[in-house]
């Protein structure tokens, strides 16, 4: 089993206490910043099937991400996120895979904006929201190059979140999944992630997630520099685990750091990473 970067960039599970069913109280909020660090570059992609591709040069993807959870009313909570992208294509393999090599190069720029509302359906103790998130084309491209910092599309999805907390809130799980459609002939695609989480200390929380995206394969966009590079193509796909920490101090400023695998996946990329991250809640 190897650790891969997850090269699309998801927002919203990969924040520790952002997600659930739970909604922010009105006018306060939870922010946070947030930095995916490779570990080097990369040469090879997940592919599905238990298959794999080798690129013709390494690769490099940074991403630096902002989160947002806003309480508009106690029932309606404003989700947005905007994720900031290094990507980068360098050396040539001894032994090219595709005979069209494409030129190396670079490209900074945004990724797709997030944006989303949750509500509340009940609030006794098993816990359960809705929420309608949507994605936006906030992204820069150079296609001659396979270069693109996010999907080439916009989407919308609705969201069904439940969840319950234990141990007089030392112990919490939830569920939540979506049903995302996309512009740009992109196919659909589907949403999953669990997240069990426990206080080991006041200060100290502990994560463990499983994330599943599933493509429905309907789309017919179809770009063969963005597949040579496996930047942000049509159908990417991962079944991925994580775990996550997080040290809050009294000031409600805290620290988190996380760590990311997979059991399979499909364009996304061989690569060990740690997320760094802080955040405020008010």
């Amino acid at each position: 089993m190897k650790f891969i970067f997850l090269v699309l960039s998801i927002i919203f599970p990969l924040f520790i206490f952002a997600g659930g069913p739970w909604l922010t109280p009105k006018k306060s909020g939870f922010f946070q910043l947030q930095s995916t660090l490779p570990i080097g570059n990369y040469d090879k992609l997940f592919l599905e099937n238990n298959k794999e591709l080798k690129l013709n040069r390494n690769q490099l993807d940074f991403t630096f991400q902002s989160y947002l959870e806003y309480g508009i009313t106690d029932n309606i909570t404003l989700i947005t996120g905007l994720p900031y992208k290094y990507i980068s294509t360098g050396n040539v393999k001894n032994n090219l895979t595709n005979p069209n090599l494409l030129p190396k190069g670079n490209l900074s720029g945004f990724g797709n904006y997030k944006l989303g509302f949750k509500f509340r359906v009940s609030d006794k103790k098993l816990k359960v929201a809705m929420s309608i998130q949507s994605s936006f084309k906030t992204i820069s491209k150079d296609l001659e190059k396979g270069l693109i910092t996010g999907l080439n599309s916009n989407s919308i999805g609705l969201y069904t979140h439940i969840g319950k907390s234990f141990s007089n809130g030392k112990l919490y799980s939830f569920i939540e999944g979506g049903y995302n459609t996309q512009s740009n002939n992109f196919s659909d695609f589907i949403e999953v992630h669990y997240e069990l989480g426990y206080q080991f200390k006041p200060s100290f929380w502990g994560v463990f997630t499983l994330d599943l995206r599933e493509s429905l394969k309907g789309g017919s966009f179809k770009n063969e520099n963005l597949r040579q590079t496996g930047f942000y193509t049509n159908n990417q796909e991962y079944f991925a685990f994580g775990l996550k920490g997080a040290y809050e101090l009294k000031n409600k400023i805290g620290f988190t750091a996380a760590t990311f695998g997979a059991f399979s996946g499909n364009y996304v990329a061989f690569l060990a990473t740690v997320s760094i991250g802080v955040y405020k809640k008010w």
